[in-house]
């Protein structure tokens, strides 16, 4: 058998192991789900009210998609004042920050 075969057979086994373990097995489910709430409960501690973190399960996301009434300031946050975006990016796992509306004007509540 050639060395290009075996690296095919090689390739197409490691993608069907993965594809099992992330789809039918549902550990990439249980890993978007562990992220989101991760991310919730980090949100949660800068006391914004109204504040969601939501990821894609179709198709399976580590990209965050934030929705709620924050101004820039509390998105952004600034200086050595971390924002939402921040906090959110500081979760392990996650690998993009964006808003599902543009930010409110004035005091953001």
């Amino acid at each position: 058998m050639s060395p290009a075969v075996k690296f095919l057979i090689g390739l197409l086994a490691v993608i069907a192991l993965g594809w099992i373990h992330h789809g039918p097995l549902g550990n990439g489910e249980a890993l978007v789900q562990r992220l989101e709430t991760q991310a919730q409960t980090a949100i949660a501690a800068t006391e914004v009210p109204g504040i969601q973190v939501r990821l894609s399960r179709n198709p399976l996301s580590r990209a965050a998609t934030i929705s709620g009434k924050a101004d820039e300031f509390q998105r952004e946050g600034q200086g050595s004042l971390k924002g939402i975006n921040d906090i959110v990016r500081e979760t392990e796992g996650i690998s993009d920050v964006q808003w599902s509306e543009p930010p409110a004007r004035g005091g953001g509540n």
